[in-house]
């Protein structure tokens, strides 16, 4: 255990003078916005706690492998630990993300790999996980330095009007919700056209460079997901997706990828059947913009 005397004070941070942050997501909470909000998050991290060196991702079990893959292809600093959730019964398995984040994040901070801990879920039961950290004589901060910071969506009847009366608002952070692939391509590329109006348009990321690849590479007409795999295995031999199967290839292309394409205009030529396959249009080819 930690002292929390003397030179041991460390006001939440290492005592090199740096802090590491633990972030712990509980993907499920977050529903179909999760990918977005948590590279936005990491892309815009609040100055309330130092930016993350590890990334802990609570996912259900039987998708772990899938949000490894998108994880780890994104995110090259901070460190991606993705968790699979198992869910043994109907009634307890609203609880089993946080109990694992709230025993983690305690191991986490007290064997000192991070300094702070970051819990990002509109759940309402890390109250006392906070109280933990804020009670605990081994955790060391001083004042009302307390090594946590909760983030919330401003979605609506997410915290309780309790949690949001009652809980330290300096240790709150709220993100918005519902801003999905499609839209921050559409928002980058606006930003791109109209210089005066925007702000510098952040770089591209890697899932709009396959893009890209598959625009250029990819021939007029109709196409299988598949199809894209030895475009992405060309430009990039070493990354997870040139290794996926044919269904977690696909599942990721039409995640992460598929979005972006259709902004420029390919199409979905059969989207009540499967296999799907995609309609690569001249006006995709050619226009040369985002529509």
């Amino acid at each position: 255990m930690l002292s929390a005397s003397g030179d041991d004070h460390l006001d939440g941070n290492k005592r090199d003078g740096t802090g590491r942050s633990g972030l712990y997501v509980d993907v499920e909470n977050l529903k179909a916005d999760g990918r977005a909000m948590v590279q936005g998050l990491v892309e815009n991290w609040p100055d309330k706690a130092p930016r993350p060196t590890r990334l802990s991702l609570y996912v259900r079990a039987d998708q772990v492998d899938l949000w490894r893959l998108w994880a780890t292809s994104l995110f090259t600093d901070p460190e991606v630990k993705v968790n699979g959730t198992q869910h043994f019964s109907l009634s307890s398995s609203k609880n089993s993300a946080d109990i694992a984040i709230a025993t983690n994040a305690m191991a986490d901070l007290v064997l000192q790999r991070v300094t702070h801990v970051v819990v990002f879920s509109d759940d309402s039961d890390f109250i006392s996980l906070y109280a933990a950290i804020r009670d605990d004589p081994g955790i060391p901060f001083s004042g009302d330095k307390v090594p946590f910071l909760w983030i919330v969506t401003d979605r609506e009847d997410t915290l309780s009007a309790t949690v949001k009366q009652f809980f330290p608002s300096n240790k709150l952070h709220i993100v918005e919700a519902g801003r999905n692939q499609k839209e921050n391509v559409m928002s980058l590329e606006s930003s791109q056209h109209n210089p005066a109006q925007s702000p510098p348009a952040p770089s591209k990321d890697l899932w709009i460079e396959m893009a890209e690849a598959v625009l250029r590479d990819i021939p007029v007409g109709s196409f299988k997901s598949t199809d894209c795999l030895p475009v992405i295995r060309d430009s990039w031999p070493n990354h997870p997706l040139a290794r996926a199967g044919g269904a977690e290839f696909g599942t990721q292309f039409k995640n992460n990828i598929w979005p972006i394409l259709e902004v420029r205009g390919v199409k979905i030529d059969n989207p009540e059947r499967k296999p799907i396959r995609y309609e690569m249009t001249e006006q995709a080819k050619h226009t040369g913009v985002w529509v």
